[in-house]
Formats: C-alpha cells, structure tokens, sequence
C-alpha cells in the first residue's frame, strides 16, 4: 500500500487521475437506479409482519414493551398452567414504567447491549403500536438513512467518481445482508448507519481542516468535528462493537499523520475525547454489572468449532454481503458461488490498493480487517465463535462494499467486462434479496429456525399443552417467541429444575409436548406416569417430544 499522506481523501485533482470522473449516468442508468432503489425500499418494508420473530427480538420486544427478561421468568416458571395469550401480555406496551426505570433494568440484565436503539424501539412502539412488524419499521426506516449516507461517504472517499457513488448506493440498497438487518427488531441497521455516518463525518473533518481551514470560520471547523464526535458516541451507545471501528480509525489517523502533532491529530483526539466522556457513565454500569455481561457472552468462548469451521464460516459470510442463495461451503455448488465471491472480494481489495485514492484505500482496508482480527484471532488462538456471527462485523462488511463498487465503478480496471460485472454483481445482489423476500425463516433466525415447524406440530394436534423445563437448556426468547406462533387456547406450562423431579403430567388435556426436556427427567416421568414420549423434531437448539399413555 502506499505510504499514506497528509489527507484522508486525496484532492479532487489527485482522485481523478486515480479514479476516472464518470459522466452524469444516462437515462438508461438513470432508470435502472431509481428502479433498483425503487426495489430497495420494497425489499426493506415487505413481509415485516411475517417474518419469523426469533430469541433475540423478542428481547427488543419485551423491552420495548417496558418489561425484562427477569419479570416474566419469574412470573411464568411457577409450573402454573398459562393460556398462551397470558403469556404473550409481557410482548404488549405497558406505559407505566418510566424510561429512566427501563434503562437501569435493561443496564443490569442486559449490559452488553448499549441502550439507544431500544429506547428508540421503546418510543417507536408507544407512537405506532407493538405488533411485530411496526416494531421492525424503526430499522427499515434506520436503513435507508444508510443509502443516503453511504452517497455522501462514497463522495468523501473517491471525489470526482459519481459512478462509483452510485453503484455503492445500489450495492447497499439491494445487498442480502443489509437488507435482511434491515428487517430485524434488533440494533443493527440503526449501527450501519452510525457507522457510514462516523466515517464520512471524519473525512469531511479532515478535509476541512487541512484544506479549508484559511477560509473558514473556526466555528465551521469546530462543527465539523463535533459531528464526527456525535456519530462516534451515538455508534457507541448502539453497539460496543463500535470499538473496532475506532481502533480502525486511529490507526488510520497515526499513519496519515505519521504520529506527528498536527492539527488533524489534534482535533481527532480532543473528538475521541469527547466521545470517550461521553460513553463512560454506561461504561461504568457495565462494569458494576460485570458478571452479568460475562454470563450473557460466555456463549461465544465455551461453545469450540474446528478451526476450518471458522474459516469456512468467514468465507462464507463475505459472500454473503452480495449474494446469499443459503448455500454454504458443503457441496460444489456452495463451494463454487463462495469462493467466487471471496476471489470478487479479495480482488476489490487488491484494486483499491494498488488503483485507488491511497488514503481512502488505507482507511476501508483497516476498517475490513481490524474487526474481523479482533474476532477470528481469539478464536483460532484460544477457541470460541466470536468471529461467526456475521452482525458484529457490519463495519467490515460496509467497507467490503464500498471497495467493490470502487472497482465495478471504475471501468478501466474491467477492461471488456466493465459493463457485464457491474450488472452481473448487482443481478446477483438483487436475485438474492427477491428470494430471501417471501421467506418466514432466514439464516439471520439463528437459534430460532425451527420454532414454525414446531408450532405447526403442536397447532396440528387437538387442545395441547406444552411443558417447558429446565430453563438451563433453553433459549428464554424462543418461549415467548414460540407462544407467538401458538394457536388461540393452547397452554403452557413452564417448570424449574426441583418441579421436574416430581413433576405430575396433567391428562386434561388432548396433546401433551414437551420440548428440550433433560434425557434424565424425561426417562423418570415416562416411568412415574406410564407413558412414554416420541421425538417430533430437532435440531441443534431444541427438541420437541409428544407424550401418550402406554
């Protein structure tokens, strides 16, 4: 890579021999945008509603409802017997709790997760209501204002491209990655907007001030930094994930000043600074809430895959940012479609570096690989699967695709294919999203993939009970998400450990399930009870068994 200069986004005189300044776009192009873009914002507000509501938003929901995790634990695993409409009441909007109460509740149960997003979703659902789809709403709406940034931050990266620009807003607008958080009640689209916002904030900043600094009053200049400073902290208050970023940034920034105290450097620390303050007072709740954030997470260090699973894994999800058929690396075609995609990659990459603006390059190459080695080293040195959930990595999957519409956005690097790779990448993006669109279930459900099969079992029998045990052995989210799906007058019964060890099987009803119990339980019940239990499904998160009489 080059030896990085004095300025984050070259001039437009030096982008331009770099990067070819592209003509206004035809009206052919014209067209074919607005109707991509058109397209984008189908995709983002189409079958909100029946989506899959899965373990992790149902904690957006709880929250946003005004209740915790905690509450209704406590309220539900009584071994009393609940009509499931009793235990959906904890997803419905209780106004009386304050938002300051909320915030300390959710800051003692759930410290790993900042406070911002659902304290909008909160607001949100008073304003608009709390049924599934209007809740996800606030992301769709968080993700356009990705496509606006992403523009501004294409401008900032390669001045004098529009083409490039506007191949970036199409790759985002349709990209299956994207498109699929932005459909998700959880903090992710809302975090890629941040994150577009925090990194073109910071190179206008240093634009400005190395360039503009003569002509323009010190208070425009303060300005400029403070805004970078407002994203930073707000990504922050969004997601602690953000850290990886930031950590992208600084070593962006020691290297384009070469560690000398310029002015830049110094208006980016004093930004730094102030976002730092600004954090620490969730910070040090997070602390005093230690244990809690280490028992919620232990998850992603306890749980050890085979280190080819995590490459295989990786691979897989750089793929997946522009096309994503559910295909993974266990059969040719998979192999073929991911590989492909990671050479694309790989290959944007090497152009960027070797062809484009050499600040601009140094700047999207940190933000790909600092926070993909900040999860994949720990977990090929000591194990875990930080790396595999493809959410945390959103910083590096926005860069992913702005060095690729660097590349399809500068015809000299595709030669006779300039036309046919742009198209072929944005089809290829496009098709992936229109077939993820009419479906209920998606990767993204991860421990909640097969809550519809299971509650097509159980609504398929005659007045049924579900016996939930052992709150170790499960996902709490996937019982209230479950009960969702349930049909009108089903019953669930939710035990903890010391019930199951006497447990009386109730005979009032029809059909009796039970799901994920302990081998050891079920076995013991089956012999107290004389009946016995035949296995309806499973996977790797659960298992549902059916109770009869012998």
């Amino acid at each position: 890579m080059s030896a990085p200069g004095r300025c984050a986004s070259e001039s437009a005189s030096e982008a331009s021999a770099r990067v070819p300044r592209g003509a206004a776009p035809s009206f052919l192009c014209g067209a074919a945008i607005v109707l991509l873009l058109s397209a984008s914002v189908f995709f983002r507000f189409y079958g909100l509603e029946q989506k899959l509501l899965w373990h992790d938003e149902m904690a957006t929901r709880v929250f946003a409802a005004g209740h915790t995790v905690d509450e209704w634990k406590d309220v539900l695993f009584t071994g009393e017997i609940f009509d499931v409409a009793e235990v959906e009441k904890f997803q419905r909007h209780e106004p009386k709790k304050s938002i300051a109460e909320s915030v300390r509740e959710m800051a003692e149960d759930d410290p790993q997760h900042p406070p911002l997003y659902y304290l909008l979703a909160r607001v949100w659902v008073g304003i608009f209501g709390d049924a599934i789809g209007t809740l996800r709403a606030l992301s769709a709406v968080a993700s356009l204002l990705t496509l606006a940034g992403v523009w501004w931050l294409s401008r900032e990266l390669f001045p004098g491209a529009p083409r490039v620009a506007w191949i970036a807003v199409v790759l985002f607008g349709v990209s299956p990655f994207f498109v699929l958080y932005a459909q998700e009640a959880r903090e992710y689209a809302l975090w890629a907007a941040l994150i577009v916002l925090s990194c073109a904030s910071l190179l206008r900043a240093i634009r400005l001030t190395e360039y503009e600094t003569p002509r323009l009053p010190a208070s425009r200049l303060v300005a400029a930094w403070a805004l970078y400073s407002f994203a930073t902290v707000v990504a922050l208050y969004t997601s602690f994930t953000t850290a990886s970023l930031i950590i992208a940034q600084l070593v962006f920034l020691c290297a384009r000043e070469r560690m000398r105290p310029t002015r830049v450097a110094a208006m980016s620390f004093a930004s730094l600074t102030v976002s730092f303050l600004l954090i620490l007072p969730w910070i040090v709740l997070l602390f005093r809430n230690l244990e809690a954030f280490r028992v919620s997470m232990a998850w992603s260090r306890i749980i050890v895959i085979p280190r080819s699973a995590l490459v295989r894994i990786l691979a897989e999800n750089v793929s997946r940012t522009f096309v994503d058929f559910g295909l993974q690396i266990d059969g040719l075609a998979g192999y073929l479609v991911v590989s492909l995609g990671v050479a694309l990659v790989a290959f944007a990459l090497v152009s960027l570096v070797r062809r484009g603006p050499p600040r601009s390059a140094l700047l999207l190459v940190l933000v790909v690989l600092v926070p993909i080695a900040m999860l994949f080293v720990p977990d090929v040195l000591f194990g875990g699967i930080r790396s595999i959930s493809m959410r945390y990595l959103t910083s590096s999957w926005v860069a992913v695709l702005l060095a690729l519409a660097f590349l399809l956005g500068t015809p000299h690097l595709l030669g006779r294919f300039r036309f046919a790779l742009p198209a072929a990448v944005i089809a290829l993006a496009f098709t992936s999203t229109a077939l993820n669109a009419p479906k209920v279930v998606v990767w993204t459900k991860g421990t909640s993939v097969s809550l519809p099969a299971v509650a097509g079992a159980i609504n398929a029998s005659p007045d049924p009970a579900l016996i939930v045990g052992n709150l170790e052995r499960h996902n709490p989210g996937n019982m209230m998400a479950l009960a969702v799906r349930l049909k009108p007058g089903t019953k669930m019964q939710f035990l903890n450990t010391r019930a199951e060890e006497t447990y009386v099987l109730p005979r009032q009803y029809g059909s009796v399930f039970l799901l994920t119990p302990i081998t050891e339980y079920r076995e013991a019940m089956e012999k107290r009870e004389n009946v016995h239990s035949t296995l309806v499904l499973r996977d790797l998160f659960l298992d549902l068994w059916k109770v009869a009489p012998n």
